[in-house]
C-alpha cells in the first residue's frame, strides 16, 4: 500500500506534456558566492548526472527511492516555497541553494527555511553526497 502511494505522489508531481516535460526529475545545487557551483541532477529512472565541484557515491536510485523523494517534497510542501528566498542576515559572498522537482525550481540564499532544508537534505543523503 506504501508503495502505491509513493507511486500516486510521484506520477502527480510528474510534468505530463509539452515543454515542461523536458524538466522531470530532480536537481539541486549551489551557485554564486566564493564557492565552486555544482548541480547535481536525478532523471525519473534514477540516473544520477553531475556537474561542477561535487562528489556523489550513489549513481543510480531505485524507483522506491525516488518516489520517497518526491513524497518529501509533497510533504514538505515544495510546490508552495516562493521561487527565491534570501535570508535575514546572509552574507553576499554565501552561496544560494537550488532544488528543483519536475519544473518547479526554488532557490534559497542561507538557512531560514527549515521545509526546503529538509528536501534538500534528502536529495543529499539519497545520492550520498560527498564532502
Amino acid at each position: 500500500m506504501r508503495v502505491l502511494v509513493a507511486l500516486v505522489v510521484l506520477a502527480a508531481l510528474l510534468p505530463s506534456t509539452g515543454s515542461a516535460a523536458a524538466k522531470r526529475g530532480f536537481a539541486f545545487g549551489r551557485a554564486g558566492g566564493n564557492i565552486m557551483p555544482f548541480t547535481v541532477s536525478i532523471s525519473n529512472d534514477g540516473v544520477v548526472h553531475t556537474t561542477g565541484a561535487v562528489t556523489v557515491r550513489r549513481q543510480k536510485l531505485t524507483l522506491l527511492q525516488i518516489a520517497a523523494l518526491n513524497r518529501v517534497a509533497a510533504t514538505n510542501g515544495f510546490s508552495a516555497m516562493p521561487a527565491a528566498t534570501n535570508c535575514p542576515g546572509t552574507l553576499p559572498d554565501v552561496a544560494a541553494t537550488f532544488v528543483r522537482v519536475g519544473a518547479r525550481k526554488v532557490q534559497v540564499h542561507g538557512a531560514c527555511v527549515a521545509a526546503y532544508q529538509r528536501v534538500w537534505t534528502a536529495l543529499a543523503h539519497a545520492v550520498k553526497l560527498g564532502p
